[in-house]
């Protein structure tokens, strides 16, 4: 167990390091998602400045919303948006050279490209955090914020179970971007805001089936302490992690269905 930790940081640094290699290149990247997402926020922030809040939230309480869901989404993919884009090493036949190493390809896959593309994410996500609980009007304990710290490991399970899940297609379709775009990337924007604003069909479709709502809503609602707001069972609020670790097993045994369908290139 020892050996696969010091391995995968190892593989992790080399991979980060590497592509730090032009800090020019490097920090324009990082400046233009700051930019970007930074735009996004801003235009957020505005609206809900000017309703004062959504469906029973405040202002700063959808930003928390915001802020959970961006910030494992970054850590969620600098490990595992190699996984996601893995129909270019199918194609290219780039994936058999990870088969015949003596570790595991999807551990490999994830250690070996670790992304440092994500440091202005990181810096934007912990910004509206601080942002959002610094102006909440709540008091603040330490088992709150250990709650919520906790809670967000299953956020961050939940973005890589999908960003795997939406990848295995991949191995029989090849092209896969327009499932991963309904699926994972636009599905995944509802719960930037309370699902309690949605019909009863969506609230079920994103608690349920495609879980999102354990990355965000109810990890807000359990630190903010709106349990007893439930859209369905105030037990759901605390159980993040385990969803996470549940949808991780199943984008795992759908990892090892597409690989096992998986033919070579040749090339």
């Amino acid at each position: 167990m020892s050996g696969s930790v010091k391995l995968f940081f190892a593989f992790a640094k080399v991979s980060m390091l590497t592509q730090m290699e032009y800090r020019m290149a490097f920090v324009v990247r990082t400046l233009g998602k700051l930019l970007d997402f930074g735009g996004s926020f801003a235009i957020l922030a505005i609206i809900l400045h000017r309703f004062e809040g959504i469906g029973g939230w405040s202002t700063y309480e959808v930003l928390l919303l915001y802020g959970l869901n961006f910030l494992t989404y970054a850590t969620a993919a600098t490990f595992a948006m190699p996984i996601h884009n893995i129909s270019n090493r199918i194609r290219s036949g780039q994936l058999d050279a990870v088969l015949t190493r003596p570790v595991n390809p999807l551990y490999l896959l994830i250690c070996q490209n670790a992304s440092a593309g994500y440091m202005g994410n990181y810096v934007l996500g912990v910004g509206v955090l601080i942002f959002a609980v610094s102006n909440l009007d709540i008091t603040i304990t330490a088992g709150s914020v250990a709650l919520l710290v906790v809670s967000s490991l299953g956020g961050v399970l939940i973005h890589v179970s999908a960003l795997i899940a939406t990848a295995v297609p991949s191995f029989w379709l090849l092209k896969n971007r327009a499932l991963a775009s309904i699926f994972y990337w636009e599905a995944n924007r509802f719960v930037d805001y309370p699902i309690a604003i949605y019909s009863r069909p969506v609230q079920i479709l994103l608690t349920f089936v495609l879980p999102y709502a354990f990355i965000s809503f109810y990890p807000a609602g359990a630190f903010l302490g709106k349990t007893d707001q439930a859209v369905f069972s105030p037990v759901l609020y605390y159980l993040p992690v385990l969803v996470g670790v549940v949808c991780f097993w199943g984008a795992y045994q759908l990892w090892k269905k597409g690989l096992n369908a998986y033919e070579s290139s040749g090339s």
